[in-house]
């Protein structure tokens, strides 16, 4: 994977946002990317659904079926009163969750000036089963914003990666999926600003 050129895709995402939409007087954007960040890991961990002891259905529904003209700009719009003859487009949720989340750890990643040969330096040891790799990202992420302002940020963002990557391996993604997944949906994130999103 390429990571590099993601950071750099992502700066220019992050640039178009914030020419769109300004940093606000006090407002603390950096923050509110990690709050995202873990609203996402959520989401994602809801498409994955293994942890749903309660459920029959823990499988994640990777391979959906939704028909086309349910999509609007990316965001799932169903009508009320479906209609014969729909073309189907078939999509891995799980995979779209888990890049929207990629998308965040990179747009903190520019915040805090990544480092691609000193993230390549860290060693990190984990090991674990996927509810331990979602439970150790949300920690790690939570630990950015404890150290905001240090060096400890960023080398929380550096964890926060690796599990992260280290997630989508358990998760059976590949590098290649993960990056076409995420030029696709740096795409419709592009064009969610043209439109006004």
């Amino acid at each position: 994977m390429n990571l590099q050129k993601l950071f750099d895709m992502q700066a220019k995402l992050d640039a178009d946002i914030t020419a769109k939409h300004p940093v606000q007087e006090g407002e603390n954007r950096l923050e509110k990317k990690v709050l995202a960040l873990l609203v996402e890991l959520g989401e994602c961990a809801n498409e994955w659904r293994g942890f749903k002891f309660w459920s029959n259905s823990q499988k994640p529904r990777v391979h959906v079926g939704i028909p086309q003209s349910y999509w609007h700009e990316g965001i799932l719009v169903v009508p009320v009163e479906p209609t014969k003859g729909q073309i189907y487009e078939y999509r891995n949720l799980l995979l779209e969750e888990y890049v929207d989340c990629l998308h965040f750890i990179l747009s903190i990643g520019n915040d805090l000036k990544f480092d691609y040969e000193e993230f390549l330096d860290r060693r990190f040891t984990v090991d674990g089963n996927i509810n331990q790799f979602f439970l150790y990202t949300n920690i790690s992420v939570g630990e950015i914003i404890r150290y905001i302002g240090t060096d400890f940020a960023r080398y929380s963002l550096y964890a926060t990666l690796h599990r992260f990557l280290k997630l989508g391996r358990k998760l059976g993604f590949t590098d290649e999926q993960i990056e076409q997944a995420y030029y696709d949906k740096n795409k419709i994130n592009f064009e969610r600003q043209t439109n006004g999103y």
